[in-house]
């Protein structure tokens, strides 16, 4: 019969079942004569092939299978065949298409029988194959599997549950070599996906490096450059959807690359904001090979989870750089100082947005860019804090135009500083960061090593009492509650002992800061304007405080300037001429004027608008005197108006008559 069988396989039609006898009709013996149970239900045929299938040569094709299973089924007398076809898709898998549209076909009462090769074809995870054939049971549906001599119309199969296993072992072991030979790949160096990143393509000489794609990297170029320019992610993208990119998916199908070289692109140049952020991200753009970014717990899951950093094997210069690391450092920092990114009112990017920050609650400065009520337009940053009321702190209120200022004069006096002096400059940065950084190392290192002590200590106690359980001094609870509260202790040690050496390794040389800033002035000579590259490429972060009076125009405000790589470093002072007297007695004057304007506007407000009048504190005898006085001068006025008034008359008529008589003459 063993030989029947091999010969059944290779030549469908001379198959027949082992281990049962056959009746002439060639169904096995004992079966329903009634091989269709009805004329409007459908015979089921339903093939499967993996990428895996394919290795084991033409005898697993969907051709061979569908071959064997029309055979049967005409032989046998069943009518209505209706094939259900997966084409490289794993077993592991039950999203197929073909096999979701059998089970909706099945739970809607139109199949009959369903035909398979195997039942490996039906899956390789054996739970869910013992659902389906659960369902088919409730459903009364006719399961037929030709290789392992299965038919449920004899009967249940005891054997059957264990041949699913190992069809799910079979999966199980291939994923586990797989995976073994992925890992050596990755470890030693070499590229682990199955193509080129966008912005690359594969060498034609050797497939495994990387060259630069022309058109692609220099989309790439100019995400990165619209990112320094303020521009967010999503404005990004609609900008390149609106001239008409090639999205990366479609650029990569294009060239029979990518994961979706198979789909159907409804719109070839559709950009999401979340591709551009993917793009920014990327460190192969700087010429690192980063493998290992996910990972899946089983082969029987479907999506794969993002790895921790730690996790990932990070290999430098596999292939040529398309951003350089200045500018990709750059890009990130802005993409995490400010997460959302919004154009303004007029449609134009605000560099400033994710670099201010508040004095007192630290939250960032929201931008307001609108018609004021006096119709005038505000360009200011307001403490977020302030605005949505999620803290009890003020407006701390700065036009933006004052901090594009500030920044400028900050940058000029710092750089033509650190080029003309370099020496004097590296020193200066050199003896800052040294004070500064002396007793944070000092106290970090000291806690590391009490730490490291404390977790030794727990070595000893954990090994302690496991002996004195052995030993029966201590009951069995009692070791467990003591030993978990000793794991959790040293757990929580571990993490606090990486982060103090993390944080004493972090510290920088401080020549290399100078040098790093020192490169960035040289880079920078004629700073006449202030550019959103620029900023992001100087500036880490602005500190504002509140206003010294607020709800006035004119008022002093600190402003903190915080650069990269120096930090708060202000050049040595410039002596500055000395102040001229007048200016500054303009000055005072002006100072007064502003505050009696105050005084009396708010005196007038409460007052309820009126104009103030001052009390008439004068005893009568005053008044008359006074009214008197007044009278007099106006009279003395009045008087001398008149006298005035005939004096001109009277050089008037002279003028005339001298005219006259020059006339005459």
């Amino acid at each position: 019969m063993k030989n029947n069988l091999q010969k059944g396989l290779e030549n469908p039609a001379a198959l027949c079942y082992t281990e049962c006898a056959v009746s002439e009709s060639g169904c096995p013996e004992g079966a329903p004569m009634n091989r269709q149970p009805s004329n409007t239900t459908i015979t089921a045929l339903y093939e499967r092939l993996s990428r895996d299938d394919e290795l084991q040569g033409p005898s697993n094709s969907i051709k061979n299978q569908q071959t064997i299973l029309e055979d049967y089924a005409r032989k046998n007398g069943f009518s209505n065949i209706v094939h259900y076809t997966d084409d490289g898709i794993s077993g592991t898998r039950f999203d197929r298409p073909g096999f979701v549209k059998l089970m909706d076909d099945i739970e809607a009462g139109k199949v009959g029988i369903v035909l398979c090769k195997d039942t490996s074809r039906l899956g390789r995870d054996y739970l869910r194959v013992g659902m389906f054939m659960e369902t088919l049971r409730q459903k009364d549906v006719r399961l037929i599997a030709l290789g392992d001599n299965v038919d449920t119309s004899l009967g249940e199969d005891d054997f059957l549950p264990f041949r699913n296993i190992l069809h799910e072992f079979y999966a199980r072991d291939t994923s586990r070599k797989i995976k073994a030979i992925y890992k050596s790949k990755g470890m030693s160096g070499k590229y682990t996906s199955s193509h080129a990143l966008y912005g690359y393509v594969k060498s034609g000489e050797d497939k495994s490096r990387w060259e630069i794609d022309p058109v692609a990297a220099e989309v790439v170029r100019r995400i990165f450059r619209m990112t320094l320019e303020g521009y967010g992610p999503y404005q990004i993208a609609s900008v390149l959807q609106a001239e008409k990119v090639p999205s990366p998916s479609y650029y990569l199908a294009q060239k029979e690359m990518g994961n979706r070289k198979n789909s159907d692109f409804q719109d070839p140049c559709r950009w999401w904001g979340t591709t551009v952020m993917d793009i920014l991200g990327r460190q192969e753009y700087i010429g690192r090979m980063v493998n290992f970014k996910t990972y899946k717990n089983s082969f029987k899951d479907k999506n794969r989870k993002p790895n921790p950093a730690e996790q990932q094997v990070v290999f430098e210069g596999k292939h040529e750089p398309i951003i350089d690391p200045e500018t990709w450092e750059t890009a990130n920092r802005i993409r995490q100082n400010s997460k959302r990114r919004r154009l303004d009112s007029l449609g134009e990017p605000q560099p400033l947005t994710g670099l201010l920050r508040c004095a007192d609650c630290g939250g960032k400065l929201y931008h307001e860019r609108c018609m004021g009520r006096h119709g005038k337009p505000k360009n200011n940053y307001v403490c977020s804090s302030y605005r949505k009321h999620t803290a009890d702190c003020t407006m701390h209120n700065i036009h933006a135009d004052v901090v594009k200022e500030l920044v400028l004069d900050t940058l000029r006096a710092v750089c033509t500083y650190a080029r003309e002096n370099e020496a004097e400059f590296t020193r200066q940065v050199n003896e800052m960061f040294s004070e500064q950084q002396a007793g944070t190392a000092k106290a970090q290192r000291k806690k590391l090593t009490a730490s490291q002590k404390r977790h030794a200590e727990l070595d000893r106690l954990i090994q302690r009492i496991y002996e004195d359980n052995v030993a029966g001094r201590i009951t069995d609870k009692r070791f467990e509650v003591l030993s978990a509260e000793y794991e959790q202790e040293q757990a929580g040690l571990e993490q606090t002992i990486a982060e103090l050496q993390t944080g004493i390794d972090s510290f920088d040389d401080s020549a290399a800061r100078a040098k790093n800033f020192l490169m960035l002035a040289r880079r920078y000579k004629d700073i006449s304007e202030l550019t959103a590259p620029m900023l992001h490429e100087f500036v880490h972060k602005i500190i504002v405080h509140e206003r010294a009076e607020r709800w006035v125009r004119y008022t002093k405000q600190k402003v903190e300037i915080f650069l990269n790589f120096i930090e708060e470093y202000a050049p040595p002072e410039i002596a500055q001429p000395e102040p001229d007297p007048a200016a500054i007695a303009e000055l005072e004057q002006q100072e007064k004027r502003r505050l009696y304007h105050r005084d009396y506007q708010r005196k007038r407000k409460a007052n309820g608008g009126k104009r103030l009048t001052p009390p008439d504190t004068r005893t009568p005898e005053q008044k008359a005197a006074d009214d008197e006085a007044r009278y007099e001068k106006k009279m003395a006025y009045q008087r001398e108006y008149q006298r005035e008034y005939q004096r001109r008359k009277a050089r008037e008529k002279r003028e005339a008559q001298a005219a006259e008589s020059k006339t005459t003459a």
